[in-house]
């Protein structure tokens, strides 16, 4: 480890401009809807889109567009330094333009705690702290430049961590034509958070043969395994009348979701679970005594165990309306995503590629499934393996989200390490024979 807790003298050059780049796409809110009709669900995500797209074009990247649905796409062609293939092969670079709809996200002031000295961190707002002793990977920082926002919003660094950490990079390599690289596919994506998961993005004009998202994470963490994952919609339907004229008429829905809710195992819910165990999680109820409504997560590394816990959460529900005659069930549930696992480990130079670069950059690299999904589960589904790579940032989320600008800057010294690595015969000859199988959006 380099002076100051950076990984190489790469990460400590890019770190300031990274940490520019941070401040000023955090402070624009883009947090998605799920009420949205359209795409992007908010136009926020087309402000900052706009911003980057000026940016790239500003670093060169002459192709750099938004589309009518939000994605932002530009290239970077190999400066053929170093043996680098043609420009038809290419690797793409992914990070989401959205922040998550369910805490509050407008407004951010980020601050800069700078040579953290390991005490606990109270943010000026909102009575928020971050405990070291409840957070182990914050205790880890000691000496790091800890990035917070101010207590009452998120920070949004899933996934403007991520942003920041391409753009740096891109810049850096655009600007020192010298160093080696294949050409990079840049894109930014909207409403990740809401399941979009690069749905509308037409990978045939995309051209990449591989992918990367940069999509939060400890330093050095490299993941290839996602959850599975299906949402679950659920209505109960009541009988509603005036409460003073309810008795032996008034059935609840209100009262019969919340049985239902205590009904599922506390030992299949987020809080009781970890590594490859999945999870049932109610996040959503609303309604009146007339209908109630329930948005339920269920989670799992293996498709068995998922339908496994879909079984367990209707026949919960069933049990619980089926008490009142009178009281009525609906239940709709879509897959959101799949474990990547199975479509990138046909291409396993991606992952070994990444590992290089990892390593190259002083990382030794963390293989840990992600407890929960990216827009590269949905890619590698549709035939783009795009393993997810860190960006230093944590608690997501919450008000209580942080990253380290040392490791933030590590993710950008990576990617321009990756560029690098995919110049080596053996992995451009990976690129060279492979194609998307659905390209359609």
């Amino acid at each position: 480890m380099e002076r100051g807790g950076y990984t190489s003298p790469l990460a400590e050059q890019l770190a300031p401009e990274l940490l520019e780049r941070f401040e000023r796409y955090v402070r624009i809110d883009t947090q998605s809807s799920r009420d949205g009709e359209r795409s992007p669900s908010t136009p926020s995500q087309l402000e900052l889109g706009r911003l980057l797209v000026a940016e790239l074009q500003g670093a060169g990247l002459d192709d750099a567009e938004i589309d009518a649905n939000g994605y932002v796409t530009a290239t970077l062609p190999a400066d053929g330094a170093g043996g680098a293939p043609p420009d038809r092969l290419a690797i793409g670079l992914i990070a989401h333009l959205d922040t998550m709809p369910d805490a509050p996200g407008g407004r951010v002031e980020p601050l800069v705690h700078r040579a953290y000295d390991g005490a606990t961190i109270a943010l000026p707002r909102g009575g928020t702290v971050l405990d070291p002793a409840a957070m182990p990977e914050l205790a880890s920082k000691v000496g790091h430049d800890i990035v917070t926002a101010s207590g009452d919003t998120l920070l949004g660094a899933d996934d403007k961590a991520g942003v920041a950490a391409i753009m740096t990079a891109v810049a850096h390599l655009a600007a020192h034509p010298e160093l080696p690289r294949i050409t990079l596919k840049i894109c930014f994506t909207p409403d990740e958070e809401i399941g979009a998961l690069a749905g509308r993005l037409d990978l045939e004009r995309f051209g990449a043969a591989c992918a990367y998202t940069i999509d939060g994470g400890e330093l050095g963490e490299l993941q290839d395994e996602t959850f599975s994952a299906l949402e679950a919609l659920i209505t109960i339907h009541g009988v509603d009348v005036h409460p003073g004229e309810a008795t032996g008429k008034m059935v609840n829905a209100i009262r019969f979701a919340a049985r239902l809710v205590a009904s599922l195992p506390a030992a299949l819910s987020p809080e009781a679970t970890r590594d490859r165990e999945g999870f049932i999680h109610p996040y959503q109820l609303s309604g009146t005594p007339a209908a109630a409504r329930i948005r339920v997560i269920i989670r799992d590394f293996d498709e068995d165990l998922l339908a496994a816990h879909m079984d367990l959460l209707r026949q919960s529900a069933e049990k619980v309306v089926s008490a009142e005659p009178r009281a009525r069930l609906e239940l709709e549930v879509h897959r959101q995503y799949t474990n990547m696992r199975r479509f990138v480990e046909r291409m396993p130079e991606v992952v070994a590629a990444a590992e290089d670069a990892l390593r190259m950059e002083g990382i030794e690299p963390i293989r840990r499934p992600i407890r929960g999904g990216t827009d590269g589960s949905r890619l590698s589904e549709r035939g783009l393996p795009t393993p997810n790579i860190f960006t230093g940032s944590h608690d997501h989320h919450s008000v209580r989200e942080w990253g380290s600008l040392q490791d933030m800057s590590a993710a950008a010294a990576t990617i321009v390490r990756l560029a690098e690595v995919w110049t080596q015969p053996q992995y451009a000859q990976a690129v060279r024979v492979r194609q998307p199988v659905d390209s359609r959006p």
